[in-house]
């Protein structure tokens, strides 16, 4: 089964609209189209793309390079996509835990840490920083968004 999703021109018109920061009501106003119309397209997207949130829409969308970085508002950019050129070299220190790897894939998708201890079931926000830690210096890494971006050139992720 393949990956690819397409879209047709008026919907990666909109998805770039969407990229850019703009409101519905200013898609609908740029497109002079009804803001009804619009919703019910970005419903439509959501769907193709088995997303819930324009967030989420958005890095779909950059995996896929149906869009490009520079297109997007950088508050929907993923922290992790932007790798300083003074980052050390990737290097894994120990082997990491599957709670670890768990929590270090939810948070390179964009999660927040509230959401993680509830998806992973944490006992709080001492355990988050608990892995936290533990995963950072297992990738040598100065905070948990260089240990997403080590983990993913390492592909542990």
């Amino acid at each position: 089964m393949s990956n690819e999703i397409h879209i047709i021109k008026s919907q990666l018109l909109l998805l770039q609209h969407l990229a850019a920061g703009l409101t519905l009501k200013e898609i609908a106003a740029t497109l002079s189209i009804s803001h009804n119309t619009v919703k019910t397209r970005v419903k439509t997207l959501y769907k193709k793309f088995n997303v819930s949130s324009r967030k989420e829409l958005i890095n779909k969308a950059l995996k896929l390079n149906l869009l490009k970085h520079n297109e997007v508002k950088p508050k929907f950019r993923k922290r992790f996509v932007k790798i300083k050129a003074e980052m050390p070299e990737p290097v894994l220190i120990r082997h990491l835990t599957a709670e670890e790897a768990r929590f270090l894939y939810l948070i390179s998708e964009g999660f927040r840490i509230k959401d993680i201890i509830k998806t992973m079931e944490l006992s709080g926000i001492y355990h988050a920083r608990i892995l936290k830690v533990s995963i950072c210096w297992k990738l040598n890494s100065q905070n948990i968004v260089q240990a997403a971006v080590c983990a993913r050139l390492l592909e542990i992720i």
